[in-house]
């Protein structure tokens, strides 16, 4: 049993804007029900004071989980978070038509991250996954039309992958041109799973434009070097020309609070994957991977070379060589 997995899956569902301020309302009302509670014995005056301080360290936490939400769900801090995230992986550049316009990559596979779903026989093949996996399969089928002979990877879980499966192929990818990998659990997981599929080939890796960063850090953590395909961008790229700091986007809104609590999970994501080394650090210079033989390169350079026999010199000719730039006293008055 994966320990760290289940202690990560269980601190995320208590680390989102709801349930924090959940966490601190009901942690301060605790605490002013404590200061109001009648002691049957006779207190003295620390007893006293103790009391007075819970009930203002209890109103305080209500105040601040009530301030911490309201934050949570205005403009400029839901839209800064997931455009800080966004930024980092713009989408790629396209003409009119939509077409990718991308000359110098050949890929041979798409690889597609799950991002949710809930199949069920009622529903409508679009309607089965995920706003996020909805738009990264639909962003992964018109870049497979453009380059109809790469094989589609979708990797996820069993339901995501069949889902994701069937609505590529209702958006009109080849069936025969989509692969499955369902072990992974978790992000984490792709690339380990992804790499003996794909091997050194080059490919797209298409998901969310906020979920690119982490995406991309754990790939490269394997050895991969994708070529970024994000989609699903919720801010990116016209932060700036609605001035989010009018006042009417001071009103808390509910998809604010859905796309800090978007941001939050990604940016504790990195700072987690981070603690468990499991992003690469130091290994790449923009997009160019370091080659892996470099370090056996290193080593052979630092064998010690056979010494050759320095040429004898005599003492008189190199005294009577004359400097090319003259005197000391020259070179210092005309440098």
């Amino acid at each position: 049993m994966d320990y760290w997995f289940v202690l990560k899956k269980t601190a995320s569902l208590y680390l989102n804007p709801l349930t924090i301020t959940l966490e601190m309302v009901i942690l301060g009302l605790v605490l002013i029900g404590f200061s109001r509670r009648a002691s049957k014995k006779k207190r003295g005056k620390k007893w006293l004071r103790f009391k007075r301080w819970m009930g203002d360290a209890g109103v305080l936490m209500i105040v601040l989980g009530s301030l911490f939400l309201f934050l949570c769900s205005i403009d400029p801090i839901g839209n800064s978070l997931i455009y800080y995230l966004e930024k980092q992986y713009p989408g790629l550049p396209e003409d009119k038509d939509g077409h990718v316009l991308v000359f110098d990559f050949k890929p041979e596979y798409i690889v597609v991250l799950a991002g949710g779903a809930k199949p069920t026989e009622a529903k409508p093949v679009l309607s089965i996954l995920s706003q996020d996996a909805l738009a990264r399969v639909s962003g992964a089928a018109i870049l497979w039309k453009q380059f109809p002979d790469t094989q589609m990877i979708m990797t996820g879980t069993p339901a995501e992958t069949g889902s994701m499966e069937r609505v590529a192929v209702v958006l009109g990818v080849d069936k025969k041109k989509i692969l499955q990998e369902s072990e992974s659990r978790d992000t984490k997981d792709h690339p380990l799973f992804i790499k003996p599929m794909v091997g050194d080939s080059p490919f797209f890796l298409v998901t969310s434009g906020y979920h690119m960063p982490r995406a991309m850090s754990l790939f490269r953590k394997q050895g991969l070097d994708p070529k970024p395909a994000p989609n699903d961008f919720r801010v990116w790229p016209k932060f700036d020309e609605y001035n989010p700091y009018q006042t009417d986007k001071l009103f808390p809104k509910v998809i604010n609070v859905q796309r800090t609590d978007r941001a939050l999970h990604e940016i504790l994501g990195m700072a987690w994957a981070d603690f468990r080394d499991q992003t690469k650090e130091g290994e790449t210079e923009g997009d160019q991977k370091v080659p892996k033989a470099a370090p056996q390169k290193a080593k052979e350079q630092d064998k010690p070379e056979p010494e050759k026999e320095a040429p004898e010199i005599d003492d008189k000719e190199e005294k009577e060589k004359p400097n090319p730039r003259g005197t000391l006293a020259e070179i210092l008055l005309n440098p």
